[in-house]
C-alpha cells in the first residue's frame, strides 16, 4: 500500500493529475453507505459508512474532474468500443437507508446519476448487516474474514453463529439499516437506477447451481416485483466471482456485472467482470484522487 505521505506527494507534484489526464480508461466508484457528518457517533464497519460531508466533497471534486455519467451510458460506450477516458459512474452496494437519506440529496444537487445494488431479501429488515455487528468487529482479521467467506460461505446466520454472543452497544440508527421498499421505489421514481446485489449476499462461488439461481435470477424478480423495474446490472457480493458465476450471470441476461477487483475500465473490458474502485470511508482526499486515477494496489474490506 502506498503511504498517505506518498499520496500527498503525488498530488502536490501534479503526478496524480497527469496520470488522470493520460489514462485511456474510466472508473466505476463503489460506495456502501453515507451517514451523519464527521464528528457524529459512528457505528458498524467504519470502512463502509462515509460521513456525508466527506461524500459531498468527493462528489464535488468528481464532477469538476470527470464526466460523471449513468452506468447505463458507460455500458453503452463499452458496447460501442468508444473512449472511456475521464468517465466516471457512481455505484452503491447494499441499499442502506443512509444512501437515500444522505447521499441522494447530494447526488440530486450535483445532478449525478447513480446505481444502487439491492440485496433482494434485505429491504425493511430492522437488524444490522452481519459485518456491522459488534461481535464481527471484535473478531475481524484477514484470516477470520477468509473463513467467513469460504467455509461459512458469507452466510450471515453461520457467521454470527460461529462467534461469541455480544450485545451491540447501541441500537442501530435507521441510516445504518437497509432501506425499505417504499423508500427505494420513491428514489427510483425520482431517477435513481437499481442493480441486483444477489438475494441474500452469500459468497457466490461457494454455492451450488440451485442456490445460484436464487441469488442471481430470483433476486431480480423480487426487486422487479417491489419496484416495477427489472435491473440489467449485477454486482457480486463481497466482490467474489469465478468463471462459473460469471457465466451464470451472463446466461441470466444481465447486461453487465461489476466486481470489486481494483482497476479502471477501458473500452475492451469484459462486461461481466468490470472492475471498480471501492472507496473506504476514511480515505484521505489525496488517496481518493489517486485511486480514481488508477494509482493504488490496496485491497480493502469488501461487502
Amino acid at each position: 500500500m502506498l503511504s498517505p505521505l506518498l499520496y500527498r506527494t503525488l498530488h502536490a507534484t501534479g503526478l496524480t493529475a497527469l496520470v488522470r489526464h493520460l489514462r485511456s480508461a474510466g472508473v466505476f466508484l463503489c460506495y456502501h453507505n453515507v451517514v451523519f457528518p464527521t464528528g457524529a457517533v459512528q457505528t458498524g464497519d467504519r470502512g463502509v459508512h462515509i460521513p456525508v460531508d466527506r461524500f459531498r466533497d468527493q462528489m464535488r471534486w468528481l464532477v469538476s474532474h470527470y464526466d460523471v455519467i449513468p452506468v447505463s451510458e458507460f455500458l453503452d460506450r463499452l458496447a460501442a468500443r468508444k473512449a472511456t477516458r475521464r468517465m466516471a459512474s457512481v455505484t452503491f452496494d447494499d441499499a442502506y437507508t443512509g444512501v437515500f437519506e444522505h447521499a441522494w440529496p447530494v447526488l440530486h444537487e450535483l445532478r449525478i446519476s447513480a446505481t444502487v445494488f439491492v440485496i433482494a431479501t434485505a429491504p425493511g429488515r430492522r437488524e444490522r448487516f452481519w459485518w456491522d455487528r459488534l461481535a464481527v468487529q471484535r473478531a475481524q482479521s484477514d484470516r477470520a474474514r477468509e473463513q467467513w467467506l469460504t467455509a461459512l460461505r458469507g452466510d450471515e446466520a453461520a457467521i454470527l453463529g460461529s462467534l461469541p454472543a455480544v450485545a451491540d452497544e447501541n441500537p442501530a440508527a435507521a441510516t445504518y439499516l437497509p432501506a425499505d421498499w417504499e423508500v427505494i421505489a420513491r428514489a427510483v421514481g425520482a431517477g435513481l437506477d437499481l442493480g441486483v446485489h444477489s438475494a441474500t449476499h452469500r459468497s457466490l462461488p461457494t454455492l451450488d447451481d440451485a442456490e445460484l439461481t436464487y441469488e442471481i435470477e430470483t433476486s431480480r424478480e423480487i426487486i422487479a416485483r417491489h419496484t416495477g423495474v427489472t435491473p440489467e446490472v449485477f454486482a457480486f457480493p463481497y466482490g467474489r466471482w469465478d468463471g462459473r458465476v460469471r457465466r451464470r450471470v451472463k446466461q441470466a441476461g444481465y447486461r453487465a456485472a461489476l466486481t470489486l477487483d481494483y482497476g479502471l475500465v477501458s473500452p475492451d473490458a469484459d462486461p461481466w467482470a468490470l472492475p471498480r474502485v471501492n472507496v473506504p470511508a476514511g480515505i484521505p482526499d489525496s488517496a481518493y484522487r489517486a485511486w480514481a486515477a488508477g494509482l493504488s494496489l490496496r485491497h480493502v474490506w469488501r461487502t
